[in-house]
């Protein structure tokens, strides 16, 4: 008999089922009555930070181009007999993937062809197929990608915040690497790559839908069974990042391009967390970003008044095992001044007592919304996935919005320290 664990929701009205294959493989089955979508998550905890380890095989120590992962995910599309994202899109399934600091995914979204999706999906991150010539060419592709983020302002103004608030950590590099790092990407270090971090104890499955829960396990189980040949060491993954000093590198990275519209990002770098903590710091940063600067806000009222912004003020937070910092963004043609008044507006904040009815209200609201989106089968495996990476209960995000306090809110503002605070700013050259 199968082991399956069950973790319920009684908030969203929803279950989910998890169990571990032979291998190691953990599988994840988020049952949504009713929907006729189905959407298949293949993952791994693996990304662009994850440069310096020790190779599972050889059991050495090797460090690796910038880039790799993203490399990665991009390659294992690619087989001897073509694309996977056109065997996807042959059966009338939308296939992608993406690579972050510490995770790749790839999914597929499907109302019929589920069961050919996860042939497809298995097939094509268990068969990896690298050559000098599939290499080569992606360089050159990769190469265009990379040169496209340079005139991205959103994407650059965020690089040079992290640039300004961390020393050593990897995080400070473009997730697709540069230009420079992917020249020194062959086919064997993706293989060294695929071997460490696409081992099963390192991956999971996800699948969300109205699907039949036990079928569903043995499908995936049963597809798996035919690599059961694959070299796999159930050995625990031992990554090496460079211990990250308390301090910022530098206060101010201002970067002038051709531009209409300046951008601004503001930094705060914070202690590191642990999962839940994690958790509970998005969900903190979410409600004080809806309460002090949505647009019914009092600041956004002011500050769109005297002309100085058109669009809300982002607040975030993002944290990870080696990272943990919130980021403010504006745009604006008064930068230096919706600069200074944010930063006012935080330390008034900060000073000030929270609004009970306010904070009642925007949580409610949040949790409102919460409920609205597990109609979303994408924005569901979103959250699991986060979850799974953290090492959380799979609704640990809605239990701990609902026990929130405002005293969480205002013992949150009081961390952010001005001494590790800081900017980023594109500016127009003219």
């Amino acid at each position: 008999m199968r082991n399956i664990n069950i973790e319920v929701s009684r908030s969203l009205g929803e279950s989910t089922y998890i169990t571990t294959l032979e291998n190691g493989l953990k599988v994840y089955i988020c049952k949504k009555k009713g929907f006729n979508k189905k959407i298949g998550i293949f993952g791994t905890k693996y990304g662009s930070l994850d440069n310096d380890f020790i190779d599972i095989m050889t059991r050495k120590r090797i460090k690796v181009p910038d880039g790799i992962a993203h490399f990665l995910e991009h390659k294992l599309f690619e087989n001897e007999k073509g694309n996977a994202l056109d065997m996807f899109s042959e059966i009338g399934v939308d296939s992608n993937a993406y690579t972050s600091f510490d995770r790749t995914i790839y999914y597929f979204e499907t109302s019929n062809r589920f069961e050919e999706a996860i042939d497809i999906l298995i097939k094509m991150i268990k068969e990896p197929y690298f050559t000098d010539e599939n290499v080569a060419k992606e360089q050159g592709i990769i190469s265009q990608e990379i040169s496209k983020y340079d005139d991205d302002t959103k994407y650059t103004v965020y690089y040079n915040l992290l640039r300004a608030m961390y020393q050593k950590n990897p995080i400070r590099v473009n997730i697709a690497g540069t230009i420079e790092s992917i020249s020194y990407i062959n086919k064997e270090l993706l293989y060294t790559c695929y071997n460490t971090f696409y081992s099963p104890q390192n991956m999971f499955i996800l699948v969300i839908g109205d699907v039949d829960v036990n079928k569903t396990i043995e499908l995936i189980d049963n597809r798996m069974k035919k690599y059961d040949g694959d070299i796999t060491l159930n050995e625990k993954i031992k990554k090496f990042i460079p211990d990250e000093p308390k301090d910022i590198l530098q206060k101010e990275i201002t970067q002038k391009l051709d531009i209409y519209m300046p951008r601004i990002n503001i930094g705060y770098k914070l202690p590191i967390v642990d999962g839940e903590e994690i958790t509970k710091c998005e969900v903190i940063s979410y409600i004080i970003s809806e309460m002090y600067f949505s647009t019914l806000s009092d600041f956004f009222q002011k500050e769109y008044s005297e002309e100085k912004i058109d669009a809300p003020v982002d607040f975030y937070y993002e944290g990870g095992d080696t990272f943990s910092h919130v980021v403010i963004s504006a745009t604006s043609k008064k930068i230096d001044l919706i600069e200074e008044d944010i930063l006012n507006y935080i330390e008034d904040i900060k000073e000030k007592q929270i609004d009970e009815e306010l904070f009642n209200i925007v949580k409610r609201n949040i949790i409102g919304n919460i409920i609205f989106s597990s109609e979303s089968l994408s924005s569901s495996g979103s959250t699991i996935i986060e979850s799974i990476l953290r090492g959380t209960s799979v609704y640990k995000e809605i239990e701990v919005l609902e026990n929130i306090t405002s005293k969480d809110i205002k013992d949150f503002l009081n961390k952010l320290d001005e001494r590790y605070r800081v900017s980023s700013k594109i500016i127009s050259k003219e």
